[in-house]
This record gives structure tokens, C-alpha cells and sequence, in this order.
């Protein structure tokens, strides 16, 4: 099968190949060859011509030259010179079977051409006899073939390192282009995490944001006639937390915007001041939280805001206002783990399972080393969530 090259390349070989005749040819018609030299000249043109767009049909065509060669007692010409170059390109060019093909070609080629120049052809090195024959012998014959071995094994060597040395280059190339792709892919899932987590936040942020305006506004119509006073505390509290829900918009926009850094990390009071704004919404909470401080670096602070503050709103939407929630934060050496529990209607859905804050929460545990876990028996749904502590715990005083 011939191999795909450049037209350039096989213009080239083809020049090649056509100066090659063109300067045997005087010296070759002129010598005891004559025509069938020009023949084997000829030939030897196109395997040249051949050689590197196909190696396969440039060695078998050498190999029938030489037997045509030797079959006429043609005597060794200069255009036998064209097998090293054959021999070359068979190692250089070829496919795994035309590599071994030529490198057996080098040893039994060898073979050939020194029997048939000691003991057929007549070996030129040969002493003359008082007849003007030549004696052939043993050592004549091992000293020709210890030369021709030389010179076809070394035309096949340099073929064969051309070979491994464009093999590495082209290797190093084929790594240089995976390892673009691979940055390029991991450039693109980075993208897509930073999007998946922007889009968390703003769910995060905007869900509690509006549940609690939804519940401070029809708790301050349904009191307005009572309790004017009411009314005021409401719209603070509406006001207050649509002004922090705004802050943190921002935030999320300028990082769509400018590939900026994560939300500043919650604290211990951030999550208390949590629960006493889920509170004034009229929420009851009964909360437990261990004073133990444990380190869950940034991730872990921000998952463990971000699920309490999920969980809480879920329990406004969906759960029974008339029953306490129940938030439960205990931790050790080995991390953090929260429990929310609430009651919900009858035959009312806890949560939506289809919707995005479940397996938001789930996402954030899981991307923090932890898990988190949601599901309901029917009468009260339940969070939990453990989360991993990054360095050893230290008991707090109070």
C-alpha cells in the first residue's frame, strides 16, 4: 500500500531518482554491460523514485533487479549502489513488516551477492592464476561478506535510527497536543465547576432571601389591624435582608465577571446571626450547637452555613409553623455534624425532591469531603450533614 507523502517530498525523490540515471547512464552503456546494464539502471531509477513513498515495492523491486541481474551475469554495476539507499528508506519509512523484511534482506542479500561474486560472478579481488582464472576460496569469501554485511546492515541502522528519531518527535509532538487538550478540558470543567457553584450560591442566597420576605409580608398583612408595630418590625427585617441578599448578588456577579475569589468564609456568629433571622421570620428554632471549635477550612465553614441556611428555609416553606425546628451542630476531632429537623404538614411534601437545594446541599458536602443526607418518614424531614475537620479540634471555654 502506498503511504501518503507530501507532492514536494515525491517530486523530490523522482528529480533524485532521474539525475541518478542520467549520470550512470554514459558509463554504464559504455561499459561490458551495455543494454541490460541500462535496464538494471533504469530500474534501480524507479525503486529510488519509490523508496519513500513506498518502501515495500521499492525493496521488492530491488530484489528483482538483483535476481534479473545475477540470472543475466550482468557484472556488479554502480547502480547497484541504489540498494543501500533502498535498504535506508525500508528501515527509515517502512511499517513493522517492511523493517524486518529489509534487515533480513541486509544478512541474505549479503549472502547471495558474495557467492555469487566469489564463486559465479568472479570475485575482482581474487588472485590470478598462470590461466588467468581466478581461485575462489573460503577466506575470499568470508572477507567479501563480512563487507557487504558492513555496508547493507549499516544503511539499514541509519534507516532504523531516522526512524526512532522521527518516531520521538513525532511522540513528543502527540504529547505536547494531549497535554494542550488535557488543559484545555481541565480550563473548561474549572469553568464549568465555578459556574455550578456561582449557580449554587445564587440559589442558596436568593431562595432564603425571598422566603424570608415572603414570610415577614404575610405575617405583617395578617397582623397589620392588630399590631401596627408589627408591621415596622417586618419590613426591617424584609429590608435588611433583601439589602444583604443584594450584597451578596454582587458578589456572585462581579465573579462571573472577573474570575474573583469566594464569598467571604461564614463564622460562628454568621451562623447564629442566621438563626436569629430565621427566627424573626417566626420561626421557632430549638438549637443545639457544641462549642467546640474545629477547623473545616473554607469550604467546609461555607457548606455548613449554606446547608443550615437551605435546610431552615425548606422548614419555612414546607414545614408545620406551629412545631419547633430543631438544629443540632455536634463536633469532635474528626469533624462536624448537623442535624436539622422539622415537622411537616400532613399530606404535604416535605421538600421537593426534584428541586435544586436538596442536591445542592449534597453537592456542597461532597465537594468538602463529607456527606449529607435528606429524607422524611411522612410526618418530619431531616438533614444531615457531616463535614471533615482539617486540623486537629481545640476545646472551646464556653
Amino acid at each position: 500500500m502506498l503511504s501518503k507523502r507530501s507532492i514536494s517530498r515525491q517530486v523530490l525523490d523522482a528529480t533524485y531518482a532521474v539525475v541518478f540515471v542520467l549520470l550512470l547512464l554514459p558509463s554504464t552503456l559504455s561499459g561490458v554491460s551495455g543494454s541490460p546494464g541500462a535496464g538494471v539502471l533504469a530500474g534501480f531509477g524507479v525503486a529510488l523514485a519509490l523508496r519513500r513513498r513506498s518502501p515495500r515495492w521499492s525493496l521488492v523491486l530491488a530484489w528483482v533487479l538483483a535476481v534479473v541481474q545475477m540470472a543475466s551475469q550482468v557484472l556488479p554495476l554502480s547502480a547497484d549502489t541504489a540498494i543501500f539507499a533502498i535498504l535506508y528508506c525500508s528501515a527509515a519509512y517502512g511499517d513493522s513488516v517492511v523493517r524486518r523484511v529489509g534487515l533480513a534482506s541486509a544478512v541474505i542479500g549479503g549472502v547471495i551477492a558474495a557467492l555469487y561474486l566469489v564463486y559465479v560472478g568472479g570475485d575482482p579481488f581474487a588472485p590470478v592464476t598462470d590461466a588467468g582464472l581466478q581461485e575462489p576460496s573460503l577466506a575470499q569469501f568470508a572477507l567479501l561478506l563480512v563487507g557487504l554485511w558492513a555496508m547493507l546492515g549499516l544503511s539499514w541502522s541509519l534507516g532504523r535510527l531516522a526512524y526512532a528519531r522521527r518516531s520521538a518527535i513525532e511522540s513528543a509532538h502527540a504529547r505536547e497536543l494531549a497535554e494542550v487538550h488535557q488543559a484545555r478540558a481541565e480550563h473548561e470543567v474549572a469553568i464549568e465547576q465555578e459556574r455550578n457553584r456561582i449557580a449554587r450560591d445564587m440559589h442558596d442566597i436568593v431562595a432564603h432571601s425571598l422566603a424570608v420576605v415572603i414570610a415577614q409580608a404575610d405575617g405583617a398583612r395578617y397582623v397589620r389591624a392588630v399590631d401596627p408595630a408589627a408591621v415596622d418590625t417586618a419590613l426591617t427585617t424584609i429590608a435588611d435582608t433583601a439589602r444583604e441578599a443584594l450584597s451578596d448578588v454582587r458578589v456572585l456577579l462581579g465573579q462571573l465577571r472577573h474570575s474573583q475569589g469566594d464569598l467571604p468564609t461564614p463564622t460562628a456568629g454568621d451562623l447564629e446571626r442566621l438563626l436569629d433571622q430565621m427566627r424573626a421570620t417566626g420561626l421557632n428554632i430549638d438549637s443545639e450547637i457544641d462549642s467546640t471549635e474545629v477547623s473545616l477550612g473554607a469550604a467546609g465553614h461555607l457548606a455548613l452555613y449554606r446547608i443550615t441556611q437551605e435546610s431552615l428555609t425548606n422548614a419555612l416553606r414546607h414545614g408545620d409553623a406551629d412545631q419547633p425546628v430543631r438544629v443540632a451542630i455536634e463536633s469532635d476531632s474528626a469533624g462536624v455534624e448537623l442535624t436539622v429537623r422539622n415537622r411537616v404538614l400532613p399530606g404535604r411534601p416535605a421538600v421537593e425532591s426534584s428541586g435544586h437545594g436538596v442536591a445542592g446541599m449534597k453537592e456542597r458536602a461532597s465537594l468538602s469531603g463529607g456527606v449529607c443526607t435528606a429524607a422524611g418518614d411522612g410526618s418530619s424531614w431531616t438533614v444531615t450533614a457531616w463535614l471533615p475537620a482539617t486540623t486537629p479540634s481545640t476545646k472551646g471555654t464556653t
